[in-house]
């Protein structure tokens, strides 16, 4: 029983050492696969921005329209078109 333990203690300080070797050195030639669920998330974020940004045109183009009318009214060129 004794013989067993003098045995048990060298054998797991090996087994602690072995797991504190370096870590294998990455390939380099190849590319890291991209998560799909960064880019899910990406999108997910992405796309109400992105409606926002489109509404954010049309109503400053509907503005813009406006803004134009309203000057050549000022202007004394009444625009007979409705708005």
């Amino acid at each position: 029983m004794r013989s067993m333990r003098l045995l048990l203690l060298p054998l797991a300080t090996i087994a602690l050492l072995a797991g504190c070797r370096d870590d294998p050195v990455p390939d380099k030639s190849k590319k890291p696969d991209s998560p799909v669920g960064d880019t899910q998330l990406r999108d997910t974020i992405q796309r109400p921005i992105q409606r926002a940004k489109g509404v954010e045109q049309t109503i400053q183009a509907a503005k813009d329209k406006d803004d134009s009318r309203l000057q050549e009214e000022e202007n004394g060129n009444p625009n007979t078109s409705p708005p």
